[in-house]
């Protein structure tokens, strides 16, 4: 029998070798402040879960020093201290984790530029990792049933073996013979995919797998099984309107997102039954909440939601859960403190807590013992009282949309400043007004730092963020209206603007100078795309993918809509750059070939445009490595400061 809530707040009002554990080295010792060393270190820990009776928190972290591979670190909740420590290998960090019972985890590794297939258990009480899947599959654990000894559903998404299937999987088995798909002795059950590009599973609330989103037959579906495992019948519910966000304690009820004739998206529970519509549970009236929500659930009932307005924030449903919220955010203010994982008794909960100018720390909130305390903070070296404060601001585009955007001014100077625009990637992202070590960076250099969440950018509602989701051009538009707002509002010095951005941002950078040829000083260009019909093109295996439909239907056929690909391409109108440019680029990039930034580089030259190269090895579509990293922000530095510290 499930306890009543209240009773719970009453305090509150393919190796097949098993691996030995590495013990963590005494880290060196680091001085405090700002530099960028300091701003660009790994966190010393991140993506921290309690354990479901609350003995363990495990977070990752870098082990035997700041650079060093990172693998996994094992708190002692009661003794607040680490209990143990394991890396893979000197080749290879462990980036990804989760429990799957009380005493063990599962994790992935990846090495430089890349994920490695495969998944692993790691043992707390022996210290050792052994295989669940060989390296011939990418795996993900949907449901680890982590309350229990039960076996877990893992997603088979691709394997060399045998085609993608759900699995159910022996947690707790050990196996020496092969952790091949095919023939692994961990699987105890398999239900194979239907036909189409499965992008997610449903799993209940009683550990059942229900159904699946998927495209097919070049339409999104939802589609939920019967009760032989094997066939599959259409939800009535389109997927272009609605996503699925878990099920309802009863397990015959979902909640749903969506417009649903508003402007933000709303919760709503959906009867699969009878096929009803609740009215809505809850929207934000200016974000759609649902894009960074994190549902807080106990005993399978929904708790409360976490998701980011400019900043994070929890709406609580349990109005005891409110009380325990107000009593945090009186001890620690002035910071967003999250709670976000917790025992299964609801006695201990992990917090996450964080500023504009404070680096998340972790704390352990113990209601049995009426405590708080600090287990580890991400980035003890900094010193978050010389740090730029992040100003939230809003400014209306020539076509009404009301967008928003962020500022963090120069630690010294006065204004109006030099600035840049950091423009965010995706374009289907955004940014935050929390912690962010480039901003941060720039303003400790100097520089006033503008970050735009323009048309397109997630979490604003139908008008900002769905309908005009491919339109490059208007997005473009944005940033510079965006810019010329903070020249006339005295913060920007009308002479000395750069444009910034990796991936997309690189290339928002490189629109801005060929189609705002007036408006910067200069721009640096990430990882950017330049041709969008080559990027088109070179995707094959997008092809029969649902953003690739997207794409076509926006832009055209590349085979056919030259035009419409080289207008919103930058690599065509190299000719009206008149500034200095410095492209970076990751050799080993997967997601946007260097091939891009090598193309710009010889129009670029073909056109006298003056520009600087940064190709950095080893690298992929991000410069991971401290000492990389490092090296690529003395560049941007010096190109700045070159180009940016007089006026014309």
């Amino acid at each position: 029998m499930k306890r009543s809530l209240f009773t719970f707040f009453c305090f509150a009002m393919s190796l097949g070798l098993m691996l030995p554990a590495l013990s963590a080295k005494k880290q060196r010792k680091i001085e405090k402040g700002n530099s960028m060393e300091n701003l660009f270190r790994p966190p010393l820990i991140r993506s921290m879960s309690m354990s479901p009776d609350g003995k363990y928190a495990a977070g990752i972290g870098p082990i035997g020093g700041v650079d060093q591979e990172k693998g996994l670190i094992i708190y002692d909740l009661d003794a607040i201290k680490i209990e143990r420590s394991f890396k893979w290998s000197e080749s290879f960090e462990i980036y990804q984790h989760g429990w799957l019972d009380n005493d063990s985890l599962w994790f992935k590794v990846a090495t430089v530029g890349r994920y490695i297939n495969g998944l692993y258990r790691y043992d707390i009480d022996k210290g050792t990792a052994s295989p669940l899947f060989g390296n011939d599959a990418v795996v993900s654990i949907l449901d680890p049933n982590e309350e229990t000894s039960d076996p877990a559903w893992a997603w088979v998404q691709a394997s060399g073996s045998m085609k993608p299937t759900l699995v159910k999987l022996n947690k707790n088995g050990y196996t020496t013979a092969s952790t091949r798909v095919a023939d692994n002795p961990l699987i105890l059950e398999r239900i194979p995919e239907p036909t189409g590009d499965i992008y997610r599973w449903y799993i209940d609330h009683a550990h059942q797998a229900r159904g699946l989103l998927r495209y097919h037959e070049d339409k999104l579906q939802f589609s939920f099984l019967g009760n032989s495992n094997n066939s599959w019948s259409s939800l009535d519910l389109d997927p272009e309107d609605w996503s699925i966000e878990l099920f309802h304690h009863e397990n015959n009820k979902i909640y749903i997102s969506g417009y649903n004739g508003e402007e933000t998206k709303g919760l709503y529970l959906y009867d699969l039954e009878t096929k009803q519509i609740s009215e809505p549970i809850f929207r934000d009236p200016y974000y759609d909440f649902s894009e960074t929500a994190r549902y807080l659930t106990f005993n399978d009932q929904l708790l409360g939601i976490t998701y980011t307005k400019a900043t994070p924030t929890t709406v609580w449903l349990a109005e005891e859960m409110l009380g325990i919220q107000n009593m945090l955010d009186s001890a620690i203010p002035n910071r967003a403190n999250i709670i976000y994982d917790w025992d299964t008794k609801l006695q201990r909960l992990l917090v996450y807590s964080f500023s504009d100018t404070v680096p998340p720390e972790y704390l352990l909130l113990d209601l049995k013992e009426k405590a708080i305390r600090d287990i580890s903070k991400s980035a003890p070296w900094l010193s978050p009282d010389r740090l730029s404060r992040t100003e939230i601001f809003h400014f209306k585009t020539s076509d009404g949309l009301r967008l928003e955007g962020y500022l963090n001014r120069p630690t010294s100077g006065k204004a109006p400043y030099p600035t840049v625009a950091l423009i965010h990637g995706g374009p289907w992202a955004r940014d935050f007004a929390t912690f962010d070590e480039e901003a941060q960076f720039l303003a400790t250099q100097g520089y006033a730092v503008l970050k735009i969440n323009y048309r397109g950018s997630t979490g604003y509602g139908k008008s900002i963020s769905h309908d005009p989701e491919y339109d490059f051009a208007a997005m473009n538009r944005d940033i510079a209206e965006a810019v010329r707002t903070a020249i006339n509002g005295g913060i920007a010095d009308p002479d000395r603007v750069a444009i910034m951005g990796a991936s997309f941002g690189g290339y928002a950078a490189i629109s801005g100078a060929a189609f705002e040829p007036d408006l910067y000083r200069c721009a640096i260009t990430n990882m950017g795309v330049f041709d969008w019909e080559e990027m088109t093109k070179s995707r094959k295996r997008q092809r029969s993918r649902y953003s690739h439909k997207r794409l076509i239907e926006a832009f055209g056929d590349p085979n056919e809509s030259t035009a419409a690909f080289e207008a919103i391409s930058p690599i065509h109108h190299v000719d009206k750059i008149k500034i200095p440019i410095f492209v970076i680029h990751g050799k080993e990039d997967r997601n946007v070939s260097i091939r891009q930034s090598k193309k710009l580089k010889s129009e670029l030259k073909k056109e006298g445009v003056v520009f600087e190269t940064h190709f950095v090895g080893d690298e992929g579509h991000n410069i991971f490595e401290h000492k990389k990293r490092m090296k690529t922000y003395e560049q941007i530095l010096a190109f700045l400061d070159k180009y940016m510290r007089e006026p014309r």
